[in-house]
């Protein structure tokens, strides 16, 4: 048993993690409807998401390098899994190199940062460093100095309306904290002060016109492109405008999280912990309402047409304490007094590890995979079985965690509640290894 904080982690690192994320792998994506329920959909190549599976596929693969005791395989899997992660990693990343110039999306750093600079790191790939390069100047290309920010979408579309003009609208989302990442990684390794302005003055322009004076957040702000000033404060994919939407929250907690590693700015910082602060204010209210309490609604202020079954966001609950991990290291670092001012008492660790805890219990899917013996098929010199798969005993949910929410704004035209999400998996494994890194586990 794997415990933090007294509380069982153990599945984090078992080996169904593993089994359904070589099974996906191995068998390719399949929809998510009729007989299909319960497997990945799949969508075009560039779209925003594209990069978390490849990901899953590379934490999986740090785990084996440099965690091999964090990883739960059997021993014939054990002695090939590296090579056949790295193939399989490298297959899915031949996509995502070839859009790595994109300049019509904010979403560079979701979709190159978990596979190609992971790559980099892990192997000394060029190719995919170049790439996590070329990306990071594509995001910039979207900065405007009138605004002072990075516009995140060209449009938005739904049932209640239509802004496409990009001449007349800037449009600027929460989600876009967590790819400033990319800008400064690129900035310090390219030395490029100019990557990293932008990024800065972009994370100032979220706390002034997206964090609300309790530092809950918008989703959505619309920008002037003349005048720099906000035209309009709403949301896409939460309950309603003045509403607080638990993922976009999780964004910012993040993403000022990453954004204060980089800068020591201790604004960011305290940015950072208030918007988790307000998060788990938000938490507390289900405490004695519902069970696992600590486990996202969708929208913190959406009614529930279930009150003792509330509709969750699982998502939102993993993202968040992967920036809780980050926010303890960093009050760690700092002396005592100045930890204890900004903290407010709260234990951030003890806190992300309560909120995957109660994720774990309550929608990590029970339909385990798992590998099979070892099959006939070619060897090395060693004598170890090379085959092309690994044999699994599959599941027919090809999820780790049900329970997330993309989009239940009635305004949508394609509404998601309560499936599995390749992004909440992709960031329970970044947050085990996390922990790995941390020594913590």
């Amino acid at each position: 048993m794997r415990t933090v904080k007294d509380v069982d982690i153990s599945a984090v690192y078992s080996e169904n993690m593993a089994a359904k994320i070589i099974q996906v792998a191995q068998q390719g994506l399949k929809q998510q409807i009729g007989p299909g329920q319960g497997q990945y959909e799949e969508r075009e190549a560039d779209f925003w998401t594209c990069g978390f599976f490849p990901g899953c596929i590379y934490a999986l693969l740090e785990r084996s390098m440099r965690y091999p005791q964090a990883i739960e395989v059997p021993e014939h899997v054990r002695e090939q899994i590296q090579g056949h992660l790295l193939r399989l990693g490298r297959h899915y990343g031949v996509a995502i190199n070839q859009m790595s110039s994109r300049t019509d999306t904010h979403d560079m750093g979701f979709i190159v940062q978990p596979a190609l600079q992971k790559d980099w790191e892990l192997t000394g790939n060029k190719e995919s460093f170049q790439s996590v390069v070329d990306a990071a100047y594509a995001l910039a290309s979207r900065y405007d100095d009138k605004v002072k920010a990075i516009r995140s979408w060209d449009v938005a579309i739904n049932d209640r309306y239509s802004i496409t003009d990009m001449s007349t609208n800037f449009l600027v989302i929460i989600d876009s904290m967590c790819n400033l990442d990319l800008l400064y990684y690129v900035g310090h390794a390219r030395d490029d002060a100019s990557l990293i302005a932008i990024a800065t003055q972009h994370a100032n322009s979220i706390i002034t016109e997206i964090l609300r004076p309790d530092y809950s957040s918008y989703h959505l702000v619309n920008f002037s492109p003349h005048t720099g000033l906000p035209q309009a404060k709403m949301t896409n994919q939460g309950w309603n405008d003045d509403s607080t939407w638990s993922r976009g929250q999780a964004w910012a907690i993040l993403g000022f999280a990453q954004t204060y590693t980089w800068t020591k700015g201790m604004k960011f910082l305290d940015t950072s912990i208030k918007c988790a602060q307000y998060f788990f204010q938000r938490l507390q209210e289900g405490k004695g309402k519902w069970h696992h309490h600590m486990v996202p609604v969708w929208d913190f202020d959406a009614p529930q047409e279930d009150s003792e079954e509330p509709l969750r966001d699982v998502s939102a609950g993993v993202i968040t304490a992967n920036g809780l991990i980050i926010i303890h290291q960093a009050l760690q670092a700092l002396p005592c007094s100045t930890a204890e001012q900004l903290s407010s008492g709260i234990d951030f660790l003890d806190t992300a590890i309560q909120i995957v805890g109660q994720t774990l219990e309550m929608s990590y899917d029970g339909d385990l995979a798992s590998f099979k013996a070892p099959a006939k098929g070619l060897t090395n010199g060693n004598g170890v079985v090379i085959p092309d798969v690994l044999p699994i005993e599959p599941t027919r949910f090809e999820c780790i965690l049900r329970n997330s929410t993309t989009n239940w704004n009635e305004h949508a035209h394609k509404k998601y509640k309560d499936h599995g999400l390749v992004y909440a998996d992709y960031f329970l494994m970044e947050f085990g290894n996390k922990l790995l890194r941390a020594g913590l586990v």
